[in-house]
């Protein structure tokens, strides 16, 4: 690996960082807020800024990004802006332990929405704004946004958008990838915009609207209020956070075309259509477990409960309406599923991906019919595109190592957990981004009680899922580190 080129981008990264935190110091005195407040973020920007500024001086001549140096920067930039991010919750005294201040940092920039602070409605303005821009520029991918900004030359480039933008497959609607990060960006910003106009239509004072419009578009689920939604206890935010949760499950690059005119690209996405599919088998389900299992609960009320938190949690944004944890045991099962997928493609939420899913019940459906009819020939297709063999042995390589990862993280949260629910709950919810589990980590409650290992488990569980895996894992390889 050549650092210095992976230097420069980091410098770039870690400069974005500084930015936002002296812009939330600024918000912070403007507020009239403590001094402790402002000052702890002001003086983790320039902190940020110096160490930006140092690797960015041992860089100043641009190198070509290899592939092998694209990896590096994903994996380092994260752990360092997961560090740099911590200092602000730390040094203002919201979050007393260094290590949660860690985990709420690496929650907030892989969007999963963890939180270990229990009580938010006393949390500083300037404070609660930075966990929103955390969400907003993990969701879309703080090194998409260096791309829209810095020139790259080299495979390393497009290395960072394959790891910025999860999912099997890479859509470059336009032929630079500078250009293709501008337009996703663009795309994220009108999203935010006209939910922040909508929320403050509905009520939201304009620091909960601001807020929520970040963490919705990112399906974070970092919310102003411990009670999260539920606090505002609105049929129409319920209803306007629903329907931007699932558009921001669905691949942007699908958003873009239908934005330049290609109105039809939302129905004609196999993927998209697949996702949309599920919520609305999973939402009918769940309306009838819970009109059912809830003696006098009208249907309308099932409803609303039940759409709101299957697409919160099959977005992986995390935001809730009520307790879910209290539901029937068949259903939290099926919420579980809904975790463990995710969204769509190049999308900001997690998992392991609606397509993915799609892939392999396709090739499940394939292998039975090959077994009836051996010497058929029966393609995997999704829409009109026919997959190759190697596109389905990547995609059957990612769900077993998913699910290795997942039992290897539930075994190591053993030691730290009550109980078996709450460590495998806690592994789902990390690994795919979800944020909210089941038992001690469920809706009603946080993270804060889990030991710092815990939470250092859990932090590396999102980062590994935030990143999909592959890319955290080749630079443990020995063969990373051979010139």
């Amino acid at each position: 690996m050549n650092f210095k080129p992976v230097f420069r981008v980091i410098a770039a990264l870690l400069g974005v960082m500084a930015l936002l935190m002296g812009l939330c110091g600024g918000v912070s005195y403007w507020q009239g807020e403590a001094a402790v407040t402002w000052r702890a973020l002001l003086h983790s920007a320039g902190g940020t800024l110096v160490v930006a500024g140092i690797l960015w001086a041992l860089t100043r001549n641009r190198q070509e990004l290899s592939r092998r140096d694209g990896l590096g920067v994903v994996t380092f930039g994260w752990l360092l802006a997961g560090l740099a991010g911590a200092a602000p919750y730390w040094l203002s005294g919201v979050i007393a332990s260094p290590m949660a201040a860690i985990f709420e940092s690496v929650s907030g920039l892989t969007t999963t929405g963890a939180t270990v602070i229990p009580v938010l409605e006393g949390v500083p303005r300037g404070i609660l704004l930075w966990r929103a821009l955390t969400q907003f520029i993990g969701g879309m991918g703080v090194l998409v946004l260096v791309m829209a900004v810095l020139p790259f030359s080299g495979a390393g480039g497009m290395q960072l958008f394959r790891a910025e933008m999860p999912g099997p497959t890479k859509d470059r609607i336009e032929p630079r990838m500078a250009s293709t990060a501008k337009m996703l960006w663009g795309v994220y910003l009108i999203l935010a915009a006209v939910l922040l106009v909508l929320l403050r239509a509905g009520g939201m004072t304009w620091c909960d609207a601001i807020c929520h419009s970040l963490t919705t578009v990112a399906t974070g689920g970092f919310s102003t209020r411990t009670a999260s939604i539920a606090a505002f206890d609105s049929v129409y935010i319920e209803t306007v956070l629903t329907f931007f949760m699932l558009l921001c499950g669905v691949n942007f690059a699908v958003h873009y075309r239908a934005l330049r005119g290609d109105v039809a690209a939302w129905w004609r996405d196999a993927e998209a259509r697949f996702f949309l599919g599920i919520f609305f088998v999973a939402a009918v389900a769940a309306t009838f477990g819970l009109h059912h299992a809830r003696a006098g609960l009208a249907w309308s009320s099932a409803a609303r409960e039940a759409a709101f938190t299957c697409a919160s949690l099959i977005t992986s944004t995390g935001f809730s309406t009520g307790n879910f944890d209290l539901w029937p045991a068949l259903l939290k099962w099926m919420l579980a599923l809904l975790m463990l997928m995710g969204g769509c493609a190049e999308s900001t939420a997690g998992g392991i991906k609606a397509g993915r899913i799609q892939v392999l019940l396709k090739t499940v459906i394939r292998e039975v019919r090959l077994f009836m009819q051996p010497q058929a020939v029966i393609p995997v297709k999704i829409g009109r595109k026919v997959l190759n063999d190697e596109l389905l042995r990547s995609i059957l390589a990612f769900v077993l190592l998913f699910f290795l990862i997942l039992v290897g993280g539930i075994a190591a949260l053993l030691p730290f957990m009550p109980d078996i629910q709450t460590a495998a709950s806690s592994a789902i919810a990390s690994l795919s981004n979800v944020g909210p589990g089941f038992a001690g980590v469920g809706p009603a409650s946080s993270y804060a009680a889990i030991p710092a290992g815990g939470q250092g488990i859990l932090a590396v569980l999102m980062l590994v899922g935030r990143l999909e895996l592959l890319t955290v894992l080749a630079i443990l390889m020995p063969s990373f580190w051979r010139k």
